[in-house]
């Protein structure tokens, strides 16, 4: 992907792993789709937290730095490893900011404003309050990695049967079927 093209930017449920999921393919071959300041705007944008107009350079920079400690973080805890220290002090850095407040508008509806000037600061502060939540105390089993063979995205299941093998269905999990189903297939398939 190019500066110039609008990243499609994958969701799997929980803030914190959702930024994680800015990397795409990070085992086979990472793809970066937080490329340029404005795409950190797009980004914040789509999961409903304050934006400035023009992010900057260092803005993306500090949100990659959150990225990498909470994805390294999250890695630790599904492998059960001691979280690193520098990592806790990422996280708990970005988190120690005032977060968004919430607002209600006039007809009901629910919005998050920062103070003028600290959008980044109050929606990273937000995403890393989730890291810590999900990773205070250890890994309840629905931390996991996905099981798609290409891909090394974290996930947590918030299903019901916490049954789920893959970050997502729809692409992972129908990718694993479909091999499933042609080798069927082709091993059911009478020989010449």
């Amino acid at each position: 992907m190019n500066g110039r093209e609008q990243p499609s930017f994958p969701f799997g449920g929980r803030l914190s792993l959702d930024l994680t999921w800015t990397v795409r393919y990070r085992a086979v071959l990472p793809t970066e789709l937080l490329v340029e300041p404005d795409h950190l705007r797009q980004w914040l944008e789509a999961v409903d937290l304050p934006a400035p107009a023009t992010p900057t350079k260092r803005d993306l920079s500090r949100v990659k730095e959150l990225r990498e400690a909470i994805y390294r973080a999250a890695e630790a805890t599904v492998d059960a490893r001691s979280i690193a220290a520098a990592d806790l002090d990422i996280i708990n850095r970005f988190a120690a900011h005032a977060p968004p407040a919430p607002v209600l508008g006039p007809h009901g509806r629910r919005t998050v404003v920062a103070p003028i000037g600290r959008a980044v600061a109050a929606s990273l502060s937000a995403v890393a309050r989730d890291a810590i939540d999900l990773l205070a105390g250890g890994n309840d089993g629905r931390l996991r990695r996905c099981a798609g063979s290409q891909c090394s995205l974290l996930f947590h299941d918030a299903s019901r049967p916490g049954a789920r093998r893959w970050c997502d269905t729809a692409r992972c999990g129908n990718r694993v079927n479909t091999k499933a189903y042609r080798r069927r297939l082709t091993s059911d398939a009478p020989s010449p």
